[in-house]
């Protein structure tokens, strides 16, 4: 049985891991970490299942052998670095995490020996478009390229990691190295640069293009989320692959779907 121990329980995606972790039959969902100032501290999220604040999370971990992050940039912050220290493996979905951060991460988990997957998004389809966006980045590398997210209107960082991730492929492969976020004014000829956009409406939970656009065509990579469940399952499939493993490395979402 693996058990589970999940931050940001009471969010958008942290409270679907949740629903999707208690109906698996080799899981099980012992905690769920919170905000302080949520007002959900100590609340009963399942049956025999607690809240906590920042505070309580070494004392929950005691008893998982995963602990998924999906809270914020802030929240997984002071989190995620307290955790392979007991002996903990980590899921890490938490988008606008810093360089920096996810550094110290990486060492506290080779120092921990344990394993982790980081991704900005889990979702198979999504993972699919990362290595669409490298296949495409390599054949058609003086195309001029273009990253278009949509999400919901209370989503808080911009651009999205998945778009952010997106770019970091085109510019590894094609040695693009200037990435625009967004352009005004009087910006001249577009130079060698890939360009991204954010758009922030409505309830769309997920949305990416990526152009490639030459003189006499264009082609145009498209990833569309209906539900969030997309990424609650890629979340179980992570943590399944990672339960088990004691490597001292962190882990991308393409090993685990073997791409």
């Amino acid at each position: 049985m693996i058990k589970v121990v999940v931050g940001g329980a009471t969010g958008r995606l942290g409270k679907m891991i949740c629903e999707l972790v208690r109906q698996q039959e080799d899981m099980q969902l012992v905690a769920g970490i919170v905000s302080d100032a949520g007002g959900h501290v100590g609340k009963e999220i399942a049956p025999g299942v607690r809240t906590y604040g920042a505070e309580g999370l070494e004392k929950v971990l005691e008893k998982a052998d995963v602990y998924v992050d999906a809270t914020s940039a802030t929240a997984a912050e002071r989190n995620i670095l307290r955790v392979p220290s007991l002996g903990v493996n980590c899921v890490v979905g938490t988008t606008g995490l810093s360089e920096e951060l996810l550094k110290r991460f990486e060492a506290s988990v080779a120092e921990g020996n344990v394993s982790a997957v980081v991704s900005p998004n889990f979702s198979v389809g999504v993972n699919v478009f990362w290595k669409m966006c490298g296949v495409l980045a390599a054949v058609l590398e003086n195309y001029d390229v273009e990253i278009l997210e949509t999400h919901h209107d209370k989503k808080k960082d911009a651009p999205s990691g998945t778009a952010m991730k997106a770019a970091q492929i085109v510019s590894e492969i094609t040695g693009i190295e200037n990435i625009v976020y967004g352009r005004q004014g009087n910006v001249g000829a577009r130079g060698r640069e890939i360009g991204v956009h954010a758009i922030r409406a409505g309830d769309v939970v997920g949305e990416h293009t990526v152009i490639f656009a030459g003189n006499k065509e264009r082609m145009e990579l498209t990833h569309r989320a209906h539900s969030r469940e997309a990424f609650a399952e890629g979340a179980l499939t992570a943590i399944r692959w990672v339960s088990a493993r004691r490597d001292g490395k962190v882990h991308t979402m393409a090993e685990v779907l073997g791409l």
